[in-house]
């Protein structure tokens, strides 16, 4: 080796002392660094685990947020039809009793008709005997016994009605 300008020994303390360089390198930076590496790695590896986890969370809240929309729309709905029948019912309620106040005015209405109308047929009953005993006085000449005229125009009134 002398011939090619390679000196034994030298290449041999060099040997040694890059095996030894790349031992203390390896001992002292290598493993730290590696294992720095791996912890980063790991961090990473964390990082993107919890990642997933929010994108799952996220996925589950937004499901969730459209289901509570949906109930809430159904609700809504539901008050909207509950308030419809109830207005209908109101309606149909305030109607009959509309109908009942209205049956309730028009007999009361008849009753009173046919109050005043009986009324008024014994006033004009009266009124006929008042006026025949009157007449038959004045073509008598004289003064009856009013309870005969009574008796015999009460008859005739009742021969005038049934007939």
């Amino acid at each position: 080796m002398g011939q090619l300008g390679i000196d034994p020994r030298l290449l041999l303390s060099q040997a040694i002392n890059f095996a030894l360089m790349a031992f203390i390198l390896y001992r002292l930076l290598h493993k730290p660094l590696l294992a720095a590496l791996d912890a980063r790695a790991k961090r990473v590896q964390e990082s993107m685990a919890k990642a997933k986890e929010a994108d799952l969370l996220l996925q589950q809240m937004q499901e969730r947020y459209a289901s509570e929309i949906e109930r809430a729309h159904q609700e809504a709905h539901e008050i909207v039809e509950q308030g419809s029948r109830s207005a209908e019912q109101q309606r149909q309620e305030i109607l009959a009793a509309a109908r009942d106040e209205a049956q309730q005015i028009i007999a009361r209405a008849q009753a009173q008709a046919q109050r005043e109308l009986e009324l008024g047929e014994v006033a004009l009953r009266q009124e006929i005997v008042d006026l025949s005993i009157a007449a038959a006085s004045r073509v008598i000449g004289q003064e009856l016994d009013e309870s005969k005229h009574h008796r015999l125009i009460q008859d005739f009134l009742e021969q005038v009605k049934t007939a």
